[in-house]
């Protein structure tokens, strides 16, 4: 039995849909004896006549229409191969990060790149629970977690950060002077709120069910509107630090007391061999 090429079995295929050499041939952009050619190729890898042939005019068979669904299968496996050995590739040049908060990207995605220089790395913020999940079903290689994960969740772990919530009000608010405030103190203020918050957009929800939210997908927007609005918002001594150094001369800061917004971020990983370093 000849070899099946994969380039033929497409064109079997095209022939049940189209029903004609010719078209075969238009969608192909070949002529019409290649595809001939193709079919008789076919019809020596299976071993077996394929078209019914009645003067110019060819169709399948009911052998030929057995074959179809033959070439179809082989084309799904060899696509599904493909992918399988692409995916698997990835997986050597690729480092998926996947964290409960922005702030904590901030430092990892830096110290990735200094220490796999030879490596790409993707990432994305989801809630805990997403997170958690990506790290179980081993769609990411690196988590970060709002807690010390234990070793059946993570072989790998280590101390990354902590980061404390602040609320971030005009200097002329009610509360700026306070040294500290608590959560009950702000549910039924209205809030401008970034977007891809993680973990802290179910926080400060949760801890805020009086209040509204007027939530900003734009970075720049948010910032522009922090600086020209009255309403509060929320910022992080790592924001602070980092990103937002500047949110306005007229606004201050309070540090917020609920354990719940003063967290310690932890790095969770599985596979000693690939990220192993990163925990050192």
């Amino acid at each position: 039995m000849a070899n099946l090429e994969l380039d033929d079995l497409e064109q079997l295929v095209a022939f049940e849909e189209l029903g004609s050499f010719s078209k075969v041939a238009r969608r192909f952009f070949v002529s019409t004896p290649t595809v001939t050619r193709a079919m008789a190729r076919v019809e020596e890898g299976f071993g077996a006549a394929l078209f019914d042939r009645d003067g110019n005019r060819a169709t399948l068979s009911e052998t030929g229409r057995v074959a179809v669904e033959s070439a179809r299968r082989v084309l799904r496996e060899a696509a599904s191969a493909v992918a399988e050995v692409q995916e698997f590739e990835r997986g050597l040049t690729i480092i998926n990060v996947a964290s409960c908060a922005p702030a904590p990207l901030w430092e990892l995605l830096p110290m990735l790149s200094r220490l796999y220089p030879g490596m790409s790395v993707t990432s994305c913020v989801r809630d805990t629970p997403g997170v958690e999940a990506t790290l179980a079903d081993g769609a990411c290689d690196v988590a970060v977690l709002p807690y010390r994960p234990d070793a059946a969740q993570a072989p790998l772990s280590r101390r990354l950060l902590d980061e404390h919530l602040q609320l971030c009000v005009r200097s002329d608010h009610p509360l700026a002077g306070r040294e500290s405030v608590a959560l009950a103190d702000l549910n039924g203020f209205n809030f401008l709120l970034g977007s891809d918050l993680g973990f802290w957009n179910r926080i400060v929800r949760d801890g805020l069910p009086a209040s509204r939210f007027l939530v900003q997908d734009d970075s720049f927007s948010l910032t522009e509107l922090i600086r020209t609005s009255s309403l509060p918002c929320f910022t992080t001594d790592v924001s602070l630090a980092s990103r937002y150094r500047s949110i306005g001369e007229d606004r201050a800061c309070v540090p917020i007391a609920d354990p719940e917004v003063n967290v310690m971020f932890w790095l969770a990983g599985r596979d000693e061999e690939k990220v192993g370093r990163l925990f050192r």
